[in-house]
């Protein structure tokens, strides 16, 4: 291999003189732009990607575009709390479900100064306890703890020590509710909601946009006088040294913006059987203009 490297580049050296000498009086034009896919030249890049449908679209898309400009990007799959250490470690480049302040306040804290912001996915995302529609006598937080017998005194939220779980707990403490925190996956969760609704019984459990369940439920947010679950921001961060080792990448993350309505459309669009590599090929196809200002601006 390093034999053909060094023929090669004797055969370009000659090329380059032979050019040269047959138009010695033309303008030097500079060099040309390099053509997709040159960019990275099979440089990693990895996305880490945690158990919850909406964080599939952003962590796709970024796959896809790096991939289009020649980087070698992987999906890193895991819990939050591992992505979260593995992101303070650089031994991922990037985590696009940071929802700030609230929701992944525990981790922001505790890893503070050993990742970085790098852009924002969208804003005031909602999030909170919920209720079916149904339930017209109940539209509080405050109320849950006189309806405690409806509700069996349990609330279902999702897997254990996720920012959601934590922020489950600190609601119930601070509202004081004599209420049983029942965890499960986002799926499972969802599942016993939609059997309760079939048959009209109370539930209370954690909901949040963007997910289809906004969709497919007839449900509301309980209000949150207290301000527990506020409206985040979900942000994207990187690892502290990705700008200068990769900064086409760290531009990427730094512009990258998804609305609320569009991720819910993938997530609609993947219950029904697509999956998130065609539809992040299909998005980035359908809007170049807009790839081309997240990697340029």
């Amino acid at each position: 291999m390093r034999l053909f490297k060094i023929a090669l580049l004797s055969m370009v050296c000659v090329l380059i003189l032979a050019g040269c000498g047959a138009s010695q009086d033309a303008p030097d034009d500079g060099e040309a732009a390099p053509e997709e896919g040159e960019a990275g030249q099979g440089e990693s890049v990895t996305i880490g990607l945690d158990p919850y449908d909406f964080s599939k679209p952003p962590a796709y898309i970024a796959k896809q575009i790096l991939e289009d400009q020649g980087y070698d990007a992987k999906i890193q799959e895991g819990q939050v709390g591992i992505l979260w250490a593995a992101l303070a470690e650089s031994d991922i480049d990037a985590f696009g479900d940071i929802w700030d302040p609230n929701i992944s306040g525990s981790y922001i804290e505790k890893y503070e100064g050993e990742y970085e912001i790098a852009g924002t996915l969208y804003e005031k995302a909602p999030v909170g306890a919920v209720v079916p529609t149904y339930m017209d006598e109940i539209d509080s937080i405050e109320q849950l703890n006189e309806m405690k017998d409806k509700f069996n005194g349990t609330i279902y939220t999702i897997d254990p020590e996720s920012g959601t779980d934590i922020t489950t707990r600190e609601m119930v403490d601070v509202y004081d509710l004599d209420y049983e925190v029942v965890n499960s996956s986002e799926a499972a969760m969802v599942a016993q909601a939609q059997k309760a609704m079939s048959q009209e019984e109370p539930i209370v459990f954690i909901g949040w946009r963007p997910h289809t369940m906004f969709q497919t439920l007839d449900i509301k947010i309980l209000d949150d006088p207290k301000d527990v679950w506020g409206t985040d921001d979900v942000k994207m961060g990187v690892a502290s040294d990705l700008k200068e080792r990769v900064p086409e990448a760290y531009t990427l993350f730094s512009n990258m913006e998804l609305p609320i309505e569009e991720i819910e459309r993938w997530l609609v669009e993947m219950e029904e059987g697509a999956s998130p590599e065609e539809l992040a090929e299909e998005w980035v196809k359908d809007n170049a203009d807009t790839v081309d200002a997240w990697l340029n601006e």
